[in-house]
This record gives C-alpha cells, sequence and structure tokens, in this order.
C-alpha cells in the first residue's frame, strides 16, 4: 500500500512540475519588477566598495531589522526614470534587497520637483538628482535613513558611477577663476566665516573638516553653534583658517578636496602648493550675495543647488513684501541711518553690505558716498549727517551705551530720541553677507517701518533657522533676537 501511495504521489508532482513549465508567465510584482531592474542598471561594485565604512548621514543602527524574505521594508512610487537610479541606492543602503516599486500610494514618493510660480515660504524636499525629489508619505527610520543617504556624498557617489551625476564640476568663483571641482565634494576647509555659514544653509555642513565660524567666539554664540552642530567645537579653526591666516601644514593634516575662502585672502598663493581646488568669495553686494549662495549649492550636489536656490527665493521674496510696503514712500518720508562699526565712530561705506541691507529695508544711508571698508569719521560729520536712526553691530565689543551713555554724542536728535539699536545674531551677526543677513533685513525693516511691512521677524527666523540650519530654534531666543532695544 505504502508503495502504491509513494508512486502516485510521484506522479502527481511530475504532471505538477509539467504543467508549470508549459504555464504563461505570471505578471512581475512589484519587487519582481525591481529585481529585473537591478539587473539592467546595477550600482557598480566599484560604487558598493566606496561607500563601505563610510558613516552615512543616517546612523545604519537607527534602521530596523531585515523584513522577512519577499517583504520589502517600505514601497516607493517612482518616475520610471527615476527607477534604475533608485534601485542603485537602494542596494547600496540595504544589500541584497530589492526596492518594491508601486504605481500608488508609496511609503516614499520620487517625482519631478513641483513647480511654483511664486515663492512661499515651506519645507522644502529632498532633491537627489537635478529636478528630481524624495518626500516621505509615512513616518518611518528606514525611509528617512534612505533618503538622507541618497543626498549624501556616499550617495551621490552611486548616482556618479551608474553615470546619473557628473564626475566632477567646473564653476567660476567670484574672482573670475574657472574651478574644477571633482565630486562628491566629502572634505572641506571653510576659511572665511561668511562662506562657513553658506556652507550650513545648503545642507552641507557634514563635508567641513575645519572651518572659521563669524560670531561664534563668545559664549552665546559658540552655545547656540553648538547646539546647531555638535561638531562644532572640533571644526572651529578661526585660529589656523582665516582671511588672514592659513596653516598649510594643518591643512594638509587634515586632507580636504576643496578650500572656500575670501577673494581678499593673504595666503592664496602658499595654500596653492597643496594642489587643491580653492573657490573664492567675494559677496558685498545683494547680488554678489546671492551668486555666492548658488555657486556654493554647485559643488555639493543636487540636494545643496536646490537649497541655494530656496534661499535665493527666500531673499527675494522678503526684499519684495518691504519694497511693496515701502514703495509709495518720498526720499523725505525715508529716515537715513548711520550703520557703526566696532567703535562708535568707524563707519560702513557706501561699499559694503551693510549700506545695501539699508536701502532694501526701506532707508538711507548717511555714509552711502563713503568709499573702501570701514571708516573713521569725526563726530562733526556723524553731526552733520544727523541721522534719524543709528545702528550698532554684535561684534567687537560694540554697544549701544558706547553711543548713549556718551555726552559728546548727545547732540544727535538719533540719541536724544532713543534710535540707538543693535544688530541681533544668533550666531554669524545679521549684518554680515552672509544667509542669515536676510533676517537682519526683515529686523531692520521693521526698526525703521514697524507698521508698513508684513513681516514678523519671529515666525520668519523659526523658519529660516528650520529650513538653512535645521535648527528647531526655542521661543525664548527667538523673542531676545528680534525684540528691538
Amino acid at each position: 500500500m505504502k508503495q502504491r501511495l509513494t508512486l502516485i504521489t510521484t506522479l502527481l508532482l511530475t504532471l505538477a512540475l509539467l504543467f508549470t513549465s508549459c504555464a504563461p508567465a505570471a505578471e512581475p510584482t512589484p519587487t519582481a519588477a525591481a529585481e529585473s531592474q537591478e539587473t539592467a542598471y546595477p550600482a557598480s561594485e566599484s560604487a558598493r566598495a566606496d561607500t563601505e565604512g563610510q558613516e552615512f548621514a543616517y546612523p545604519a543602527d537607527a534602521l530596523t531589522e531585515p523584513p522577512p524574505q519577499g517583504e520589502a521594508r517600505f514601497t516607493i512610487q517612482a518616475d520610471p526614470s527615476l527607477q534604475a537610479p533608485l534601485t542603485a541606492l537602494y542596494g547600496a543602503v540595504f544589500p541584497g534587497e530589492p526596492p518594491a516599486f508601486v504605481e500608488s500610494d508609496g511609503d516614499l514618493l520620487a517625482s519631478a520637483a513641483p513647480q511654483e510660480e511664486t515663492f512661499t515660504p515651506a519645507d522644502l524636499p529632498a532633491t537627489f538628482l537635478p529636478g528630481s525629489v524624495l518626500i516621505p508619505q509615512t513616518e518611518s527610520a528606514d525611509v528617512t535613513g534612505f533618503i538622507d543617504f541618497a543626498i549624501s556624498p556616499a550617495g551621490q557617489q552611486i548616482l556618479i558611477d551608474i553615470g546619473a551625476l557628473p564626475a566632477s564640476v567646473t564653476v567660476t568663483d567670484q574672482a573670475g577663476n574657472t574651478v574644477e571641482v571633482p565630486q562628491p565634494v566629502e572634505r572641506v576647509i571653510s576659511a572665511y566665516g561668511p562662506v562657513t555659514s553658506m556652507v550650513y544653509a545648503v545642507d552641507a555642513e557634514s563635508t567641513l573638516v575645519a572651518a572659521g565660524y563669524l560670531g561664534a567666539n563668545d559664549h552665546r554664540g559658540a552655545s547656540a553653534m553648538e547646539n546647531i552642530d555638535p561638531r562644532f567645537p572640533d571644526l572651529i579653526s578661526n585660529d589656523i583658517f582665516s582671511q588672514s591666516t592659513f596653516n598649510v601644514e594643518e591643512a594638509a593634516n587634515r586632507n580636504p578636496d576643496l578650500i572656500l575662502a575670501n577673494a581678499r585672502s593673504s595666503w592664496l598663493e602658499t595654500a596653492g602648493e597643496l594642489d587643491i581646488p580653492i573657490l573664492l568669495y567675494d559677496a558685498e553686494s545683494p547680488e554678489k550675495l546671492k551668486d555666492a549662495v548658488l555657486l556654493t549649492g554647485q559643488v555639493f550636489g543636487p540636494h545643496a543647488a536646490a537649497q541655494a536656490q530656496a534661499w535665493v527665493d527666500y531673499y527675494d521674496w522678503v526684499t519684495d513684501i518691504i519694497a511693496d510696503g515701502t514703495q509709495d514712500l518720498s526720499a523725505e518720508e525715508r529716515p537715513n541711518v548711520l550703520f557703526t562699526g566696532t567703535s562708535p565712530q568707524r563707519i560702513a561705506s557706501g561699499e559694503m553690505y551693510q549700506t545695501s541691507m539699508i536701502g532694501i529695508a526701506g532707508g538711507i544711508s548717511v555714509s552711502a558716498a563713503l568709499t573702501g571698508y570701514w571708516n573713521e569719521v569725526n563726530l562733526e560729520q556723524i553731526a552733520a549727517w544727523n541721522p534719524d536712526v543709528i545702528i550698532v553691530p554684535p561684534y567687537g565689543g560694540a554697544t549701544v551705551e558706547a553711543i548713549t551713555e556718551d555726552v559728546e554724542w548727545q547732540i544727535l536728535d538719533a540719541v536724544q530720541a532713543g534710535e540707538v539699536v543693535q544688530m541681533p545674531k544668533l550666531v554669524a551677526p545679521w549684518d554680515t553677507p552672509a544667509p542669515d543677513s536676510v533676517l537682519g533685513i526683515i529686523w531692520l525693516s521693521q526698526v525703521l517701518f514697524p507698521d508698513r511691512v508684513d513681516l514678523d521677524c519671529q515666525s520668519q527666523a523659526q523658519y529660516f533657522f528650520n529650513t538653512f540650519y535645521d535648527y528647531a530654534i526655542p521661543a525664548e531666543e527667538l523673542g531676545a533676537l528680534c525684540g528691538i532695544d
């Protein structure tokens, strides 16, 4: 009996196998489709090797355990043209696991970047290819980790190796030099404080190995900067990398692949011995500042480029609102403003960014005819200008009291009227040619025209730091920053 059952069972299995081999192929499942696509467009072995041992933008230990066989960690709704590069990225983050593409309701949406006719402040998506973004549709550590990897230098390397991104970019810096920058940029020395702020604004701070910082030498600035970036105490290098100082030996020890500097730096010829690309900056006007931010975005990949463009759009949005609120004012109705420096009689010239800020905010700079940079001016000239408002910077020991408590300055209408105020700063001073200066323009417009300009300093500062520093600034800090003393 047992032998007969065995023969029957064997016959049935044979018939089943023959039927299966003759049956038509089924439509591929999302996972199977992904497997076939990975075969057609895989991440190269060198790309996978290059990412081994690298610290991904999202900690590997934060990812979940591998799913059961045949299941996916999350689903991806993607335009067909994006599925191949996404497959390469997915295989690098989750080796041996194919992605699951779906036609709708994916956990992750990959699509062309939305095109808005007019700018409005909003959260910015992650841009992993030019014009293509990743938008999470669910809260998932795996989705977040994948997105962070996709826009990181390691993710860029995967996309470079499959030909989806270029292996180098060629740019013209603000000194007119043509510079080729190999991609991805992974190790950067920023020897100019305003440019360090630009690196943060384009979300490329993870590449910094040493940097000069503006406004971080005092306790408040250093504390805020460490809240923004816990690596700050190890990165700050103001004593060895600045506009006037560049320690070549220390630079070589940090093994950078890019150096960022002011065009007027005194050490450029010496640093040239390192044979490392150097980008030079000169941003003493609104247009040059916008160009500088866009230049920074160009060299750090698609996500940085999109962040840079978003900052420029935000800057233009702010200036347009202020212009709309003040355009009907005559010259006589616009306040005359004096911008002082680290000492009361050290005055900003007409060629400096501070003068442009006054004009954008709706005022008139009394020192616009001065040339060069900071000028020493006697009190008689300041009295002749007779400014309506005096602005004091938040650095160099400058204080409002140095003016208001000096008997000689009492002859000025601005002093008698209590119109001497100090420009704020969190870290980078809001009057310097850095991304933070857009907040200085908003603040100054409120000083000059509290009832005319429809911008709230606190809400805009909250948006700015969330968007361009990835920093959820506490409410008490917002109140202290935007107050007008």
